[in-house]
């Protein structure tokens, strides 16, 4: 029974990271991989231990808030806490915590907050401060200006751009959405003559990667290669943060400005400030210098309104939970952010 949960598990999560999003193939019909996910979790659910249910039921929720219902996986949270060890309790509260911040139950985000609090003192201030950061940002209007809000940086401030990679044509080419967020990164450029580009994206499609491109069409556009670095070793927007806070730390950066597409800039903005925040968080004995963020974005018609709504604003929490640490899928030894 235990080989045959763990058997369900490695499909669960080679369907969780399947490129074939909307059209994966399941027992003969065609479904989404999360759908795929559920359906090999479930089935691990039935043949699992009683120790392990706790994990399995765990990353069902995720997967179901991922979905964008968000009170069907606050339900499966609760339903996890019933077997959960003291660690699992720690994560599960600290999800629930942000998730009934999504939908507005104050009450409920004090009561967890106060459970953790009790558990680990140090995980509630986390959490307090990640949230002050989504608050933070959702209040935040969408910057589509050549030159962000309050984009004034001092003479001896160091300042950064970091444009963010879309993937390329199947041969190749740079994509229409890559190559607007490319012209943007142009204009702001061009108009902040002594900052530092990065262009960030290691998915390689045709045997060059977005960072290459991006790379190119901006020399090609009059930008001096030096003033430029590739970050091309990132697979998905997480990795884009994770990598190229490095560099921005190693340069001593100040002040960096993030252009991407409407639906994505709220999302990468948490997510570069929710992984700075856990960094000080877990490496006190580093002294970094504090990096503000604002962004940039394209004027792309996806964002029917200023701030987040509906699923981009759901996926704003998602990417703050994922900054934070907080695994997505999670079974013993087996963790994926």
């Amino acid at each position: 029974m235990v080989e045959r949960s763990m058997d369900d598990i490695k499909l669960a999560l080679d369907a969780y990271n399947s490129h074939h999003r909307h059209n994966f193939s399941l027992n003969g019909k065609t479904v989404s991989n999360l759908d795929a996910v559920k359906h090999y979790l479930s089935n691990a659910l039935r043949s699992a231990t009683y120790d392990n249910k706790t994990d399995i039921l765990m990353t069902m929720a995720n997967v179901t808030s991922f979905q964008g219902d968000i009170d069907k996986a606050i339900d499966g949270y609760n339903q996890a806490l019933v077997s959960a060890s003291l660690q699992q309790q720690i994560t599960l509260h600290s999800y629930l915590t942000l998730w009934h911040h999504h939908q507005g139950n104050q009450q409920h985000v004090a009561k967890h907050i106060d459970q953790l609090s009790h558990l680990t003192p140090l995980r509630a201030q986390a959490l307090a401060d990640v949230i002050a950061i989504i608050e933070r940002n959702l209040n935040t209007p969408i910057c589509y200006r050549q030159r962000p809000i309050n984009f004034e940086p001092a003479k001896n401030t160091q300042h950064a751009i970091v444009a963010l990679g879309y993937k390329l044509n199947s041969d190749g080419s740079i994509a229409k959405p890559l190559a607007l967020r490319l012209e943007q990164t142009l204009k702001l450029a061009t108009q902040s003559p002594n900052s530092l580009i990065i262009v960030t994206g290691g998915v390689e499609t045709a045997g060059i990667t977005e960072a290459d491109q991006m790379k190119t069409w901006l020399v090609d556009n009059g930008v001096m290669a030096n003033r430029m670095i590739k970050e091309d070793m990132a697979a998905n927007t997480i990795e884009n943060a994770q990598h190229s806070l490095a560099i921005l730390q190693r340069n001593q950066i100040q002040h960096t400005t993030l252009v991407s597409a409407s639906i994505h800039v709220h999302r990468s903005q948490i997510l570069f400030e929710t992984i700075q925040h856990s960094q000080k968080k877990t490496e006190r004995e580093i002294q970094r210098s504090h990096i503000a963020f604002d962004h940039l974005a394209v004027n792309d018609g996806l964002s029917p309104e200023c701030y987040p709504t509906g699923q981009t604003r759901i996926n704003c929490y998602i990417d703050a939970l994922r900054g934070y640490g907080l695994p997505a899928f999670q079974y013993e030894s087996v963790s994926q952010v």
